[in-house]
């Protein structure tokens, strides 16, 4: 692992681009309640009374920015910790600030051409897929820059090769939500359709869909909380060989949970077991980590 200092011209542009998204993440909510209170439409009764709006959840304007908040949910985390990992790597520096410019500039795009001013396709598609593909590039050197984890430095480097490998497990999930709306010729924004080639619908339940996307969140749900809390666990000082088999177990039952959830359905209780097998590892972490800063209260 590299070493690495705040005065590296690579890390002061990863610090620099990552404070833009994650103010342009919060800037989301803004715009959010924006779209709202010009429009009138609200997801509360109070927020209705106050403002004399009404209640209304499928507004296409204010869905249309909270499917942009997703998206930025979506990639955004993951950029945050694929580069901190590849900074490690000793990347090339000006190489590490144009994948970090090229990021930032995408998702900034992405939001302009899909929330903000609407622009027929394939525009949202290049400003979402230069980011994607930033992210992918930085996973992959990352794994094989640590793919020796298991025989040096077991528990530093195993968990950085876990987290991402589950940080592309999370991006790859936006390439399946997309196969089966192609598939199934059901799409949540009218320029998708014209990309599809003008043959498909907007529609907004369908089951096959809908159950990849709860697939997705249940991600977002899980694997941030992974990072967080086995990044807290390792300065603990654990036994090597209890990380390293908890960080592969909970990675392979995210895996196990998408593909019993997503991509072959398998009935009850296959799914319940890859969820609570990944979550009593980090109920595990979590407590240790309590347990071990516990005089810190």
């Amino acid at each position: 692992m590299a070493a690495i200092s705040l005065n590296h011209p690579a890390v002061e542009s990863y610090i620099v681009y990552s404070a833009i998204l994650a103010l342009k993440l919060l800037a989301m909510a803004l715009l959010t309640a924006f779209s709202r209170i010009t429009r009138g439409v609200y997801a509360n009764p109070e927020d209705a009374k106050m403002s004399k709006g009404k209640v209304k959840f499928d507004d296409q304007v204010v869905e249309r920015v909270r499917r942009g908040h997703l998206n930025d949910l979506e990639n955004i985390p993951a950029f945050w910790v694929l580069g901190a990992l590849y900074l490690t790597t000793n990347p090339a520096a000006a190489w590490a600030t144009l994948l970090f410019r090229a990021f930032t500039a995408g998702r900034v795009l992405h939001t302009i051409v899909y929330c903000v001013v609407p622009l027929p396709q394939p525009a949202r598609a290049f400003a979402f897929f230069v980011p994607y593909l930033v992210n992918m590039y930085m996973g992959w050197q990352i794994v094989l820059y640590y793919i020796t984890a298991f025989t040096s430095d077991p528990v530093w480097k195993s968990f950085m090769v876990h987290s991402s490998v589950l940080a592309v497990k999370v991006l790859v999930m936006a390439p399946l939500t997309a196969r089966y709306r192609y598939k199934k010729k059901v799409f949540a924004n009218p320029e998708d359709i014209a990309l599809g080639g003008g043959k498909g619908m907007l529609k907004y339940d369908d089951p096959d869909v809908e159950r990849v996307r709860r697939a997705h969140l249940n991600d977002l749900e899980n694997i941030p909380v992974f990072w967080v809390l086995g990044a807290l666990y390792l300065t603990t000082d654990p036994s090597p060989n209890l990380a390293v088999w908890l960080f592969r177990t909970f990675t392979v039952g995210r895996i196990l949970h998408t593909i019993v959830m997503a991509v072959r359905p398998v009935r009850q209780p296959a799914r319940a077991i890859a969820y609570q097998v990944s979550n009593t590892v980090t109920w595990f972490m979590g407590i240790k980590v309590i347990m071990h800063y516990f005089s810190a209260l």
